[in-house]
């Protein structure tokens, strides 16, 4: 059985990586926001951070290890204009492959929209979402983690849809006794199909990322860094409509980036502060939307993200603020229940 998943995996991973990395619109960009409250309070992009949410192998199939056996996790976020993202996550380790297995779904619904005929009457109403399904495997040998997640994702439009299979393939390493890890992760990596009329198949949000999360010896404080979006240098969106110079001769030229500002924007931080064992203050920043979503005229808090963690026996409850622009975020609510019968600490 660990074979055949490996070799789906394996194979999967071949499938229009070419095409996916030669830049573009993607689709289904769901599959980039954080699935739980401890992601998006840390800096959404962040695939070592450690907890026993089994949604976290959602952000890298590698975090499937026993801390995640037996536990159930609920998260929701209502996201922009009324929009509700809600994902379910349940993991448990199987004896007979030795590893741990994951399954999650995430569904992003639109709600109801108004449909209108060709001169503006309105003629109904339709309705809009976003969907995956996800199963993945993580096997520790030792201090080293590998797992994959294979997941089938899509999209419907009133009648129109797209779908598509993908994969996420990961590693991690835990210092046996430090607190210390390192990891990789591909994510997204596969096809996409849609029923569009002469429309051209759209891509994957393929994202590799590698990372570290560490704790100082004698600091009550854990830190998060991510390189995010290594299969694309240059993140930087340059509207030539907003951000131009001028040359000697007087014509408008689009502005330079330099290599620091699109280095940066594959940065993300994150840090906990471990004020209690069972209760954390979280801390974020993710340069790439500070620099997207600020306005002009005043940055505010814009890439900023805070939260907390709360455990009560069996029950962690975390909680996300992400700021995308001066007074306006969206806030994300997670519920993690460990159903053994002893919880661990």
């Amino acid at each position: 059985m660990r074979f055949t998943f490996w070799m789906v995996i394996l194979c999967l991973v071949q499938v229009k990586v070419t095409a996916q990395t030669t830049g573009g619109r993607s689709g289904l960009n769901f599959l980039q926001l954080p699935a739980q409250a401890k992601s998006t309070a840390l800096g959404a992009n962040h695939m070592t951070i450690a907890g026993n949410d089994p949604a976290l192998f959602l952000q890298n199939p590698a975090l499937l290890d026993s801390t995640k056996e037996d536990q159930v996790s609920l998260n929701l976020m209502p996201y922009l204009a009324d929009t509700k993202f809600l994902n379910l996550a349940y993991a448990n380790g199987v004896k007979r492959t030795g590893g741990t297995w994951g399954v999650g779904l995430q569904y992003l619904n639109y709600g109801n929209m108004t449909e209108t005929d060709d001169i503006g009457n309105v003629i109904g109403e339709f309705r809009a979402a976003d969907y995956g399904l996800s199963v993945g495997y993580g096997q520790t040998i030792g201090a080293f983690t590998l797992g994959g997640t294979v997941k089938v994702a899509g999209s419907s439009i009133e009648s129109y849809h797209v779908w598509g299979l993908a994969v996420d393939w990961g590693g991690v390493f835990k210092h046996p006794k430090e607190d210390f890890t390192v990891g990789f992760v591909v994510k997204n990596l596969g096809f996409l199909r849609q029923n569009f009329v002469g429309a051209n198949d759209p891509i994957l949000p393929v994202d590799l990322r590698v990372g570290t999360t560490f704790k100082p010896k004698y600091m009550p404080i854990r830190f998060s860094v991510t390189i995010h979006h290594l299969n694309r240098f240059d993140m930087v969106y340059n509207d030539p409509n907003l951000f131009f110079t001028y040359d000697l001769s007087g014509a408008r030229t689009p502005r330079k980036v330099g290599i620091a500002e699109k280095l940066g924007r594959h940065v993300s931080l994150g840090a906990e502060l471990l004020l209690h064992k069972n209760f954390r203050i979280l801390l974020g920043y993710d340069h790439l939307r500070r620099q997207e979503l600020r306005l002009n005229e005043a940055g505010g808090l814009a890439g900023f993200s805070f939260g907390a963690w709360l455990r009560v026996k069996r029950f962690e409850i975390s909680y996300g603020r992400a700021q995308y622009t001066p007074g306006f975020g969206s806030s994300s609510l997670s519920l993690v229940m460990n159903l053994k019968k002893t919880a661990k600490q």
